[in-house]
């Protein structure tokens, strides 16, 4: 299994447009199966809460959450209603196992230094055991970004199996540095951003892009 879930809401009201095609692929391609991962759509704060708490509490087979919906600098949109960062903080805080090791916002706006410092505070933030958020920190074109999105989890599943008994750090950095010396202007286009808990400093983020 590659460890990945991938919650999506609703990109445009009359159009089937989905993520869920390229993950797909990803999986065919370096899993030689569409099935190495689990896929669910999202309307709302209280669907997102019983998916994550459903799929994310159990099994220590899920490490990696996938949230692709449309987003501002302080919150993510369902298919019906926007879901702010203190309910997503809520979220992961409570109903999230502590096998999860990343976070990636597939989202316009929603990556940026401020969630990062918010999610990983120190008295109200998610559990230590996430190591890294990704996203992205400007409003971002759908193909770039998915594209962008698919070769960051490319990366980590083959990081994983060249280093299958690194820590989640080694990983992320690996990857980090994969992207910026192989798509470094994608990633200053789109203002892609990972943070890190810092070292010895596990509530302040670390940026590695």
């Amino acid at each position: 299994m590659s460890g990945l879930v991938v919650l999506e809401g609703r990109w445009q009201n009359n159009r089937n447009v989905s993520v869920r095609s390229l993950f797909d692929l990803l999986m065919d391609m370096e899993f030689q199966s569409i099935h190495r991962y689990h896929f669910e759509n999202f309307a709302n704060r209280d669907a997102l809460h019983a998916i994550v708490e459903h799929v994310c509490r159990q099994g220590a087979r899920k490490k990696y959450l996938y949230i692709g919906a449309h987003g501002n600098q302080n919150a993510i949109r369902g298919s019906v209603s926007n879901i702010s960062r203190a309910e997503i903080r809520n979220i992961l805080r409570n109903q999230v196992g502590p096998q999860i090791r990343g976070i990636f916002f597939g989202s316009c706006l929603f990556g940026n230094q401020n969630n990062a410092a918010f999610f990983f505070n120190r008295d109200a933030g998610i559990a230590n055991s996430i190591r890294w958020i990704a996203g992205y920190g400007v409003k971002v074109d759908w193909i770039q970004s998915s594209a962008l999105d698919i070769i960051f989890w490319q990366q980590i599943f083959r990081q994983r199996e060249a280093q299958p008994d690194a820590n989640e750090n080694i990983i992320i950095e690996h990857v980090c540095t994969y992207l910026k010396e192989n798509l470094s202007g994608l990633v200053t286009t789109l203002q892609f951003q990972v943070y890190r808990r810092r070292p010895h400093h596990l509530h302040e983020p670390q940026a590695l892009i």
